[in-house]
């Protein structure tokens, strides 16, 4: 009897560890729900998203970009909120031959800036970003607070000219909140090819160059497909020595990776690492490593981000992998020399110092949870805040300056 008793004690205590083994994929943390459920609602964001991508280009019209306040996507209600100053011109909206089937996806939320005036006040807060160098602030819109943000990273820095001169133009200020940064220190997977002895580097690794900082993409140049090359952040490199694939975990360097081929801070912070070292091997997965179901993420593509509250994530040494939501696709970051990156998507997902230039993207995929989209490389933030560069924009400024022609290196070497 007690051997029985003994047995239905452990079975209870199995299907209980199932039942949390099924809530280990990083969407099911960020939405709180099972991993079974992941699914339909990953289905339920790219059909919003889809909408989305016809509502946006519209409301940006001059016939209704003084009447609403910009969008916001909400996964859990399953429609598109539609922040809106003058209601008179929702009819006229709803009356469009595009956006008539998709009526029951809207919602319309009252709201007191218009487009049109939030844009006119981001360009004058820019204007004044422009002339008195502020010190370490991200400028950017918030869609889901109808409102430019000023967001300092630090207190202690004297910013109150700047502060007051965008006062007439009403932005929401915040503060970063001390840091208390991720101590995980779990070591990742060696990823070692046994036959010969290489090391597999993923997305989200740490790069070494008299500091830490993560890998983001692997990329081959479109003409010399043999030629890779990773992107990381162009600030992660403290000197012109060569760069080492630094284990998560680690802080001894592993293996040598190459040299640096290019090295830009602004207005687009980015950097290449060429591969020589002949113990390293490309891959197209980011690591995840605290996640034994989901340990490697596979890059099916790239895209940029298009779509304000959507997931997006990131993988990186310091924190490792982290989830959160789109706020903004418009940021500014003023850094302490007064100097300035643009166009930076603005997130919250958690980060530290040493994921810069981690992987950033999205689970693209309800039917292989597995599959990810590639979106950009991490700039920077803090704790519950973090900015990147989209790929779109780095592969854009390699070619214009540098006449470098890349793509991702993905499974079929078949690029975006």
């Amino acid at each position: 009897m007690k051997i029985i008793y003994f047995l239905i004690i452990l079975l209870s205590s199995l299907q209980s560890y199932s039942i949390y083994a099924v809530q280990q994929h990083p969407l099911a943390r960020l939405w709180g729900v099972d991993d079974t459920e992941v699914p339909k609602i990953l289905e339920i964001e790219r059909n919003l998203i889809s909408i989305y991508k016809i509502l946006r280009p519209i409301l940006d019209q001059y016939d209704f970009i003084s009447s609403f306040g910009g969008t916001n996507i909400n996964i859990f209600k399953n429609h598109i909120v539609i922040y809106t100053v003058n209601y008179s011109k929702v009819d006229d909206l709803l009356a469009l031959p595009q956006i008539t089937p998709h009526e029951a996806f809207l919602y319309f939320d009252e709201a007191n800036n218009s487009m049109s005036q939030i844009n006119s006040n981001f360009g004058q807060i820019e204007d004044q970003a422009l002339s008195i160098r502020p010190k370490n602030v991200f400028i950017y819109t918030d869609m889901k607070l109808n409102n430019n943000v000023l967001y300092f990273l630090y207190r202690d820095i004297d910013n109150t000219e700047f502060i007051d001169a965008t006062k007439p133009f009403n932005p929401i200020i915040r503060y970063a909140r001390n840091s208390n940064a991720s101590q995980n220190i779990k070591r990742s997977r060696y990823d070692v090819d046994s036959r010969n002895l290489k090391v597999k580097v993923l997305g989200g690794d740490g790069l070494y160059n008299d500091a830490a900082c993560s890998v983001g993409f692997w990329a081959i140049n479109r003409f010399i497909p043999d030629k890779f090359y990773i992107i990381t952040s162009g600030h992660c490199f403290v000197s012109f020595s060569d760069v080492s694939y630094l284990p998560w975990g680690s802080r001894t360097p592993a293996s040598y990776i190459g040299p640096i081929d290019v090295d830009m801070k602004y207005p687009i912070d980015f950097g290449l690492v060429s591969l020589d070292g002949e113990e390293v091997i490309p891959t197209f997965s980011i690591r995840n490593d605290d996640d034994d179901q989901y340990k490697e993420l596979i890059v099916i593509y790239d895209t940029p981000v298009s779509t304000v509250g959507g997931h997006i994530c990131k993988s990186g040494y310091k924190t490792h992998l982290s989830c959160g939501y789109v706020f903004g696709l418009n940021g500014i970051y003023v850094d302490e020399t007064g100097n300035g990156d643009t166009n930076l998507i603005i997130t919250n997902m958690h980060g530290s110092g040493g994921d810069s230039g981690g992987a950033v993207f999205s689970f693209g995929s309800p039917q292989n949870l597995h599959s990810v989209v590639g979106h950009g490389i991490i700039l920077g933030g803090g704790p519950g805040f973090a900015s990147a560069h989209s790929l779109d924009s780095i592969f854009d400024e390699l070619e214009k300056i540098f006449n470098i022609h890349l793509k991702l290196y993905l499974e079929d070497s078949g690029g975006s």
